[in-house]
């Protein structure tokens, strides 16, 4: 099959799967990306090549020279999920970043988004395109610009025309040969605008473009050690990502004004959500609540009753002060000590 029908099927099939966008770049190497991640202060946990600092990390550098990690690629697949046109329940977003909520971002594989994923794989090897497999990561953002079905955003996250920066990206290496197509590696945010910047509750967008990881409210979500007062002072009531640095910015507002689909699971899910049933859940309600909607990077069940002590400290309401001296009482030593500072912010007196 010549490269140009071979590409005309693989866009078809990817617009029929349910993808917004879809394009096709080279497999050749993104030197810029590594100057760029060795560039930031703060990135070397995730660069280091030999995993000797902690071998479960995913390093971003790997994925930087394609064909080191496929010999004889030669074409990344790039295909954009658009998550922007559900209505999200507010109860949700309050804690919860609308990523997370979509289901959409290293989706499991038995979801609809993990079938929609692994659906174009299998298409792309129906038609003789060997396909990467391994667990390394390409520099996603940068792949999917360079096939010009996205932009760059100030606040680091890609942009889709008519979606926002409320997509979740998919590439697929190949060795198959295909046509290109042209690049829109740029920023297309309003001149000397700075809103995610200000809108950033901890500083980690300290400038546009540039992010300090460790101060990101995702990642003290995530670590299981304490988190700095002056963090879950910002937090507010988020438990698992944070959406600011996006519903702050001028080209979402449009996507966000439109946005009016439900998701019925979602809307069952909004009911059930609470986050002092966080704080004491058990297994049945990790199962049917959190593990559906938060299963990306948090496997310890303490660090979800933490995250909820902070959260619930930033209520300002005095009704949760028993469930908080329960926590001290009874808690793992992450829970009790964050628990002991939502006591002592809500008011409900010192440690």
């Amino acid at each position: 099959m010549d490269k140009k029908l071979l590409t005309s099927k693989i866009k078809r099939r990817a617009l029929e799967l349910g993808f917004a966008k879809v394009g096709i770049t080279t497999a050749d190497d993104f030197p810029e990306y590594e100057a760029e991640l060795h560039d930031r202060p703060g990135y070397r946990p995730w660069i280091n090549p030999d995993r000797s600092e902690d071998p479960e990390r995913s390093y971003l550098i790997e994925g930087v020279r394609p064909r080191g990690i496929m010999p004889g690629a030669k074409s990344i697949v790039c295909a954009v999920y658009d998550y922007s046109r559900l209505a999200y329940p507010e109860e949700l977003t309050a804690s919860v970043a609308r990523a997370y909520l979509s289901r959409a971002y290293v989706p499991l594989p038995d979801s609809i988004c993990g079938l929609r994923a692994r659906a174009l794989h299998d298409y792309l090897t129906s038609l003789g395109c060997r396909v990467y497999d391994g667990d390394k990561e390409l520099p996603q953002r940068l792949c999917c610009a360079r096939a010009g079905v996205t932009t760059y955003g100030r606040n680091n996250f890609a942009y889709a025309e008519d979606c926002g920066s409320f997509v979740i990206l998919y590439t697929y290496l190949t060795e198959a040969e295909l046509e290109y197509d042209a690049p829109t590696v740029r920023c297309d945010c309003p001149s000397g605008c700075r809103k995610c910047v200000e809108a950033c509750p901890t500083g980690a967008l300290y400038a546009p473009g540039k992010l300090a990881p460790q101060r990101c409210l995702l990642y003290s979500h995530m670590r299981d050690s304490a988190v700095p007062a002056d963090i879950m002072e910002a937090n507010g009531t988020l438990i698992h990502g944070c959406d600011r640095c996006q519903t702050a910015c001028p080209r979402n507002i449009p996507v966000m004004r439109g946005a009016a689909e439900k998701d019925p699971f979602l809307e069952l899910l909004k009911r059930e959500f609470d986050l002092e049933k966080i704080l004491f859940m058990d297994d049945a309600y990790y199962e049917r609540v959190v593990r559906p909607i938060m299963y990306n990077y948090i496997r310890k069940p303490e660090v979800f009753r933490r995250n909820a002590a902070i959260a619930i400290g930033n209520t300002n309401d005095a009704g949760y002060i028993p469930a908080l001296k329960t926590a001290i009482e009874r808690g793992e030593p992450i829970v009790r000590e964050a628990a002991a500072w939502a006591l002592e912010r809500i008011g409900g007196g010192p440690r």
